[in-house]
């Protein structure tokens, strides 16, 4: 089985990567390593939708991969959503893709320059359907939303939010989700939720605690994953 581990900051996989052993260097931040008795391939996409998205989008070109597991980051837009955990992501979609008037915010959707039901967008939500069915994560399942500039509170994205009232926002969820929805590629999104939106500005880096967390999360899924061969 081909698997693709993305994650946009190394300090996220410096725990496992330290586990490894490396095999092929396959590009900028790309390369093979060697894990227990298999192989696998791990990327370090970069920040932000636009850099993800080209970074990923080059390495499913490079080679065809039976499921990506994305690593990833957020913040809690509940208070019933619980921070210092791992969630996985199964729907997300683009918070800050439009335009903002003096009243609100409208989506291109919303301005009707995009079909909200053109592939792979459905009512301009895109679902992971991409999942590998006979794999069941552990974790908590949970709807995102993405912004390549995070809000200091839920105010600022109100009539984005509304449109699905997710529970989670990250930078990086669609942009991940929507290339695997293109190129038909099986996808796992795992994110730490670091805390709620309003503290998002006072934790920028990536803590001890959240590393530990995001390698368990992986190992448990590799594990499940890799049974399936």
């Amino acid at each position: 089985m081909e698997i693709l581990i993305i994650a946009g900051a190394f300090s996220a996989m410096q725990n496992f990567i330290s586990q490894l052993v490396l095999v092929e260097n396959l590009g900028k931040n790309y390369a093979r390593f060697s894990y227990q008795e298999t192989e696998l391939d791990i990327l370090i996409s970069g920040t932000g939708g636009s850099v993800t998205s080209y970074s990923l989008t080059k390495s499913l070109n490079n080679k065809k991969y039976d499921v990506v597991i994305h690593l990833g980051r957020c913040f809690s837009l509940k208070d019933q959503q619980e921070s210092g955990i791992v969630i996985n992501l199964i729907d997300d979609y683009f918070g800050d893709l439009g335009f903002e008037t003096e009243d609100a915010f409208s989506s291109v959707f919303d301005l009707g320059i995009r079909n909200k039901n053109e592939f792979p967008f459905a009512n301009e939500i895109l679902e992971n359907n991409l999942r590998l069915p006979e794999f069941q994560t552990p974790h908590i399942k949970a709807s995102g939303i993405s912004c390549n500039c995070i809000p200091s509170n839920l105010f600022g994205i109100a009539s984005m939010y509304q449109k699905n009232q997710p529970d989670v926002i990250s930078r990086d969820g669609a942009s991940v989700l929507y290339v695997c929805l293109e190129e038909n590629v099986k996808l796992i999104q795992l994110f730490y939720v670091v805390d709620r939106l309003e503290n998002a500005s006072e934790n920028y880096n990536i803590e001890e605690e959240e590393v530990l967390k995001l390698t368990e999360a992986l190992q448990l899924t590799l594990a499940g994953v890799l049974n399936l061969n």
